[in-house]
This record gives structure tokens, C-alpha cells and sequence, in this order.
């Protein structure tokens, strides 16, 4: 009897015994299951949808991310291109902003691109796709027309002034004429009379 009490004793320690191992062993794996990111990071961005042909072109973007931010790339490529140039964007500061920046020659027409971060734990995120890039049209810098020169400015004379100056020439040489012609009279010589003419420019 006291055998058999024997043996169901040490079948109980022993199930309790197994029991209490199961145990210990699940709860490292609960807790650690707790502390598993499964979130991806955010990116915040807003497209650029033109630039400047020639001009360096700047891509920024917002990422952020619970655990913290490992890489943030720019894959882009100039539009008829068929693979992808990867970029890694640099952080300013603890801003949490990403930059890259790519140079353009006078012949390019577009930029395609998307956007991938990935955090501490590997979770990416994708802003654009491969198959579906974002676009970003290269447009020619636009040249200011040219503008009529100010009246009275520089070298050149208006027309006004020609006018005006025209009129005192003829103003002029009227009064030269009757004077020469006045002094004649009582002589046998022309006699030269001096005129000065002061004449102030238009404003």
C-alpha cells in the first residue's frame, strides 16, 4: 500500500515538476513576444512636382519611428531609364528630416523616384513604388523678357527730348540769322553776335 502511495507521489512531483518547467519556459516567451515591433516607421512627405533643368534637385523627407530609424534611401532615375540609382538620405540633426540630393544636366526631362525606410527590427515602409515611381518634371528656367529703357535713363534720349531740343535748334539758328542780319546795316563787315543758350534736360 504504502508502495503505491510511493509511486502516485512521485507521479504527482514529477507532472508537477514538468508542469512548472512548461511554465517558466512560456513566460520568457510571452514577455518577449510583448516587446516584438511590428510597427514600420512613418514617413511624411510632400512632393516636389517641378524643377529646374541643370539645378541641383533636393528630396527631403519626415521619418520617424518607436524603436528608431535605421536607413532611409531614395532609389530614383531619370525618366526613360529602366534602373533604379539608390541614395542614402542623410538626417539633419535630430530633426528627424531626411535629405538627399541629385544633380541634373540641361537635357533632362524628368525625375522618378519612391522612397523606403526601414527601422531598428527591419519593418519597411515604401513612399512611391517601383512600378509606380513619383514623378518630378524638369522644366527650362524661364529667361525675364526684355524691358524698354526708362525715358531720360542712360545714353539714349527720348523722344520728347529730341522734340524739344529739335525746336531750339531751329530757335537758334532764327536768332543767329536776324542778329547777323540786324548788324549789317551800318557796316560793311558781318558782324558776329555771340548767343548762349542754356537748356535743361527733361526729367
Amino acid at each position: 500500500m504504502q508502495s503505491i502511495f510511493h509511486r502516485c507521489g512521485l507521479t504527482m512531483s514529477v507532472a508537477f515538476l514538468h508542469l512548472g518547467t512548461q511554465l517558466m519556459l512560456a513566460m520568457p516567451s510571452a514577455v518577449l513576444a510583448q516587446n516584438i515591433d511590428t510597427e514600420p516607421p512613418q514617413i511624411e512627405f510632400k512632393p516636389v512636382r517641378e524643377g529646374l533643368r541643370g539645378d541641383n534637385q533636393v528630396f527631403a523627407a519626415t521619418v520617424t519611428d518607436d524603436q528608431g530609424v535605421d536607413s532611409v534611401f531614395l532609389h530614383h532615375r531619370l525618366q526613360g531609364e529602366t534602373i533604379y540609382q539608390n541614395r542614402k538620405m542623410q538626417v539633419l540633426g535630430s530633426t528627424g528630416i531626411y535629405t538627399a540630393t541629385i544633380t541634373t544636366s540641361e537635357m533632362d526631362e524628368a525625375i522618378e523616384y519612391y522612397l523606403e525606410a526601414t527601422d531598428l527590427s527591419g519593418n519597411r515602409t515604401l513612399q512611391g513604388f517601383a512600378f509606380d515611381p513619383i514623378e518630378r518634371q524638369l522644366v527650362e528656367r524661364q529667361v525675364p523678357a526684355a524691358t524698354e529703357p526708362v525715358a531720360g535713363s542712360g545714353s539714349g534720349m527720348s523722344t520728347r527730348s529730341k522734340i524739344l531740343y529739335g525746336v531750339l535748334g531751329l530757335l537758334v539758328v532764327g536768332a543767329l540769322a536776324s542778329a547777323a542780319g540786324g548788324g549789317s546795316s551800318g557796316g560793311t563787315g558781318t558782324e558776329v553776335v555771340p548767343v548762349t543758350i542754356t537748356v535743361q534736360p527733361l526729367p
